[in-house]
């Protein structure tokens, strides 16, 4: 099921160096975001006609993919989210360009601390990667765990944003 199954948000297209970024909104901020490649590229893109906060948001992910230090802020359409997500989620979306934490230290800050593989599953269920950036959840020991769009796209985002990790995969 695509991540832009909703109560039909509206879609954009934000062009970028890595390619076609897909957005879908609604009115009560952005719904889901996919990275390049996820769906065949095309689409009406984000213009004057769109909120300001998105097309401030089409000028940030296009400064993100030239490598430029951006911390995304825009609002969010939390619909559908169960609260425990929903807490992770806003936990993770504290997490600074070019840090890290752990699945572990997250579910800590979280107030779960014995919940570490349920923020793994949480990650996988951000709608919004990059402004809520589960790319940059790692295991504790530093190796790479899971991603939504595929350890080839988190690696490029580490990489990108400067952020060590270990080779290795979770046990």
């Amino acid at each position: 099921m695509s991540k832009f199954d909703s109560t039909r948000p509206t879609t954009r297209v934000v062009k970028t160096c890595a390619g076609d970024v897909q957005l879908a909104y609604t009115e009560h901020g952005l719904y889901a975001l996919e990275l390049p490649g996820a769906r065949p590229a095309g689409g009406k893109v984000a213009g004057v006609e769109d909120p300001p906060w998105l097309q401030k948001l089409a000028l940030d992910l296009a400064a993100y993919f030239r490598g430029e230090a951006v911390q995304f802020s825009c609002p969010l359409d939390e619909s559908g989210y169960p609260p425990f997500i929903l807490k992770i989620l806003r936990e993770a979306a504290k997490i600074p360009y070019g840090h890290r934490t752990s699945y572990g230290e997250l579910a800590a800050q979280a107030g779960s601390p014995r919940a570490a593989r349920a923020v793994g599953q949480a990650m996988v269920r951000n709608r919004t990667p990059l402004v809520i950036p589960c790319h940059r959840v790692l295991c504790s020991d530093g190796t790479l765990g899971g991603f939504g769009y595929g350890l080839p796209w988190k690696e490029r985002l580490l990489n990108l944003e400067g952020i060590k990790w270990e080779v290795k995969r979770c046990k």
